[in-house]
């Protein structure tokens, strides 16, 4: 089945009716055309050239929470419940973008705050390890174990991906044992 652009089929149709039955103001549309564009740009979601089932990525990030900031800003989250509502649909053969969707639609509908699954995440890593230092960068969870030693968690396609970063220091004379520090040694 072919998929829908989500910006160009899903949200600029759902943007356009609400504009002109006066469902959302034209500054609300521009800072959310901004800001998908953006995210188009950054998580690669697009039909074109890009993978849909980004737009899962994309879902469980902070940058989908501005997004949600601004419909709220704008008195709008209606429109945004149903621009979720169609990419369950549409996108009813991925079922990851399809689950989460719907999850989102049905949480601001019933007037839930939606945090990205990063936060959500965060939370429950700072949580579990509340003797270590939690800190969010970007789109992943940064946990400090000791000082040479810190793992970093994100979303990568649906999962979480854990990278263990190991720091060794040497002296600047000390350049030769850089092979046995890459090597493992």
């Amino acid at each position: 089945m072919a998929l829908k652009d989500f910006l160009r089929n899903i949200v600029n149709p759902h943007l356009g009716r609400a504009i002109r039955e006066g469902k959302i103001q034209a500054n609300t549309v521009d800072e959310v055309r901004r800001l998908i564009s953006q995210a188009e740009s950054r998580y690669g979601f697009s039909i074109y050239g890009g993978n849909p089932e980004k737009l899962l990525d994309y879902f469980n990030s902070k940058d989908f929470e501005l997004l949600v900031s601004a419909f709220k800003g704008g008195n709008a989250l209606e429109v945004l419940v149903g621009i979720l509502r169609e990419v369950a649909e549409e996108y009813r053969d991925l079922p990851e973008v399809r689950a989460r969707a719907l999850d989102m639609a049905q949480r601001l509908s019933v007037g839930e705050p939606v945090k990205s699954e990063l936060a959500e995440l965060f939370e429950r890593v700072k949580s579990m390890f509340s003797n270590y230092e939690a800190s969010l960068a970007g789109n992943e969870v940064l946990l400090r174990v000791s000082q040479d030693f810190v793992v970093r968690i994100s979303y990568e396609g649906g999962r979480i991906r854990v990278v263990q970063c190991r720091t060794t220091f040497l002296d600047k004379s000390d350049v030769e044992r850089l092979r046995e520090v890459v090597a493992g040694g």
